[in-house]
C-alpha cells in the first residue's frame, strides 16, 4: 500500500472497505450462494475502496506538491543568494585593476604627459589598454611640444621686427638733427619691418584656417602653375631667374586657393634661393598619384636638412633667410596643405647643381 505523507484523512476507511471485502469473500465461501447479489456487493466494496484511495491521493498530491514547491523556492533563493555573492566578489576582483587604471588616468595632466602609466605584468585587457593609453599620451606629448615650439617660434619671429623698429627709432630719436637721407632710411626700415610683420601674420592665419577651407574644386595643375608663373614673373625678373613649365598636366580635387598657395610658395622659394641667372622648372606628371616637381639650379639641400626644411620656422641659412624676408614658414605651410589633401611634399633630388621638391597629391579619381 502506497503511503502519502501529509494526508489528514485516516486510512481506517480503506481498512473498513478491505474488511467488507473479506466479509463478502467469507460469505461467498460459506453462506448461501447468490451470484448476482454477491458480485454486486463485491463490486460495490471494490469501487468504494478505490474511491477512498483516489480521494486520499487527490488530497495528498496537493499537499506534497506544496511542500515540494516550498522547498524548491527555498533552494532557489539560496542559489540566487550564493550566486549574487559570488558574482559580487568576482566582479569586484575583476574591476579592481580597472578602478586603479581610472584613478591613474585622473592624475594625468598636461604637465606630466611624458610620464607613462605603469603597465601591469599580467597579459590581459588591462595591460593592453594601458599600453594603448601610453601610446596616446606619447602622441599628445609630442603634439603639445610641437605646439609650444610653434608658439615660441612665432612669438620670436613677431618680436624680431618689433625690436628692430624700436632700436632704430630710439637711435633716431637721440640724434639732435637728421638729414633727409636718415629720414629715408628710417621710413624704408619701417616699411620693410611692417611688411615682414604683415607677411608673417598672413601666413600664421593661413596655417590656422586650413581645416575650415572647402576642398571640392577640380583643379588643373598646369593651369594653376601658369597662374603662379604669371604672378611671380616680376620676382623672377628681379632675381634674373627663368621660369620654365614643361608639357604635362594632371587633374586633382581640392581647394584651389590652398593648392595655389602651395605651388606659389614652392616656386617663390626656388626663385629666392637660386643662383643668379638660374632657372626654375615645373614638371607635372602622373602615375599612381599626381606629381608636381619644382626644380631649381641653386646650391642644393644637405641630406640632414631635407626633412627639417618642412618644419615650422626652420631655416637652413638664417642670415640669408632674414635678408630674403623669410620666416621659415613657407615650406611648412606647403607641407600642411599637402597633408590636408591626403598628399605629401618631399625633396626627391638634391646636389650642388640644384634641388627638386615634389608635391604629391591623389588624382581626382582617387581623392
Amino acid at each position: 500500500m502506497k503511503v502519502y505523507k501529509g494526508v489528514s484523512a485516516s486510512p481506517g476507511l480503506v481498512l473498513g472497505q478491505v474488511s467488507r471485502l473479506e466479509h463478502h469473500v467469507e460469505t461467498f465461501s460459506h453462506g448461501p450462494f447468490n451470484p448476482e447479489r454477491e458480485l454486486r456487493l463485491l463490486a460495490n466494496a471494490v469501487h468504494t475502496a478505490q474511491n477512498e484511495l483516489d480521494s486520499m491521493a487527490e488530497r495528498a498530491a496537493p499537499t506534497e506538491q506544496a511542500i515540494f514547491l516550498f522547498q524548491s523556492m527555498i533552494a532557489t533563493g539560496i542559489i540566487i543568494l550564493l550566486s549574487s555573492i559570488c558574482t559580487w566578489f568576482v566582479t569586484r576582483r575583476a574591476l579592481t585593476p580597472l578602478r586603479r587604471f581610472s584613478d591613474r588616468i585622473r592624475q594625468v595632466q598636461a604637465q606630466n604627459l611624458s610620464e607613462p602609466l605603469e603597465v601591469p605584468l599580467s597579459e590581459d585587457e588591462i595591460s593592453r589598454l594601458t599600453r594603448s593609453f601610453n601610446d596616446m599620451l606619447a602622441r599628445l606629448d609630442n603634439a603639445f611640444s610641437a605646439q609650444k615650439q610653434f608658439v615660441a617660434s612665432a612669438a620670436h619671429e613677431l618680436r624680431t621686427p618689433l625690436a628692430v623698429m624700436q632700436t632704430n627709432l630710439e637711435v633716431f630719436y637721440k640724434k639732435p638733427e637728421h638729414t633727409p637721407q636718415e629720414y629715408d632710411r628710417l621710413f624704408t626700415m619701417l616699411q620693410e619691418q611692417t611688411g615682414r610683420l604683415s607677411h608673417l601674420a598672413e601666413i600664421l592665419l593661413d596655417m590656422t584656417g586650413l581645416q575650415t577651407v572647402e576642398r571640392s574644386d577640380t583643379i588643373s595643375l598646369a593651369a594653376l602653375t601658369e597662374e603662379v608663373f604669371c604672378d611671380l614673373d616680376p620676382v623672377a625678373d628681379k632675381h634674373q631667374i627663368r621660369l620654365i613649365q614643361t608639357e604635362g598636366d594632371c587633374t586633382v580635387t581640392g581647394s584651389y586657393i590652398l593648392l595655389y598657395r602651395a605651388v606659389y610658395n614652392l616656386v617663390e622659394n626656388a626663385i629666392k634661393y637660386n643662383r643668379p641667372s638660374g632657372s626654375v622648372t615645373v614638371n607635372i606628371h602622373s602615375a599612381e598619384s599626381a606629381v608636381l616637381e619644382v626644380t631649381d639650379t641653386g646650391i642644393g639641400i644637405s641630406p640632414e636638412n631635407q626633412e627639417k626644411i618642412f618644419d615650422p620656422f626652420y631655416r637652413v641659412d638664417k642670415s640669408r633667410s632674414r635678408a630674403m624676408g623669410g620666416a621659415g614658414l613657407g615650406l611648412a605651410l606647403v607641407s600642411e596643405i599637402a597633408r590636408q589633401h591626403n598628399g605629401q611634399v618631399k625633396v626627391t633630388q638634391s646636389s650642388e647643381k640644384g634641388s627638386t621638391i615634389a608635391l604629391i597629391l591623389p588624382k581626382s579619381t582617387d581623392y
